[in-house]
């Protein structure tokens, strides 16, 4: 549930201050609306891997496994219809192809919708920010004419 603040009751630090929260909840929605990206992206990867491993014109295909980010090892498809799927925290299930592209596709959707949801929390946020900085202006504008009507008071 979202806090409503009347902006005309609060002055130009107070402003300050919530423009400052803003803008950093702003940046913590489009990090993790980055990595939501990366994530959906891998899964996808994953999706397209299995489509072209199981393709029965990869049977007994050679491959290069990697066994660090610098070291491949060779080897050969044994059963290109059987495939290991990181559950998370480290637990692996096997899963046949059409079962595997479904759990990746199940986890791409979940991905979109928290993506749908992040998107609408930013631009929410975008537009309170955008208000903030309107206030912001309209209160220097008025603290800059009362202080020009001051001045010319106080010269007369």
């Amino acid at each position: 549930m979202s806090q409503k603040i009347d902006l005309t009751q609060l002055n130009p630090e107070q402003l300050n201050a919530v423009k400052q929260q803003f803008d950093q909840e702003l940046n913590h929605f489009t990090q993790s609306l980055q990595a939501l990206i990366v994530a959906k992206n891998k899964f996808a990867e994953c999706v397209s891997d299995i489509k072209t491993v199981s393709d029965d014109a990869n049977r007994n295909q050679s491959l290069l496994i990697p066994a660090s980010s610098s070291l491949y090892i060779s080897g050969h498809i044994k059963d290109n219809t059987k495939f290991m799927v990181d559950i998370g925290t480290g637990y692996y299930v096997e899963k046949d192809s059409k079962d595997a592209i479904a759990f990746y596709e199940k986890k791409i959707e979940k991905l979109n919708n928290e993506s749908t949801q992040i998107q609408n929390i930013i631009k929410d946020k975008s537009q309170s920010s955008l208000a903030i900085e309107s206030q912001i202006r309209q209160l220097a504008v008025q603290q800059h004419e009362a202080a020009k009507k001051e001045a010319t008071t106080t010269s007369k």
